[in-house]
């Protein structure tokens, strides 16, 4: 796989993990009281999970960047 190639897999996770983290904490806190106590909980593991691969996104987004002698941004 290319570095060029890498970066934009990295990006494009970065924007899916972002949507869903954010999905994840509306449900969870915002419509909490609509929801099953299950669902609730399941949004939580949900942004814990999400936040996780969107920083591990960011990791190899920075790798793909060192590769390509891009600025650290």
């Amino acid at each position: 796989m290319t570095h060029h190639r890498l970066l934009r897999l990295a990006n494009i996770s970065m924007v899916i993990f972002l949507v869903v983290a954010c999905a994840a904490l509306s449900i969870a806190y915002l419509q909490e009281e609509k929801v099953s106590l299950g669902m609730t909980v399941f949004m939580h593991i949900t942004l814990v999970i999400s936040a996780a691969l969107f920083k591990l996104a960011y990791v190899v987004r920075l790798i793909a960047q060192d590769k390509m002698g891009q600025p650290l941004v």
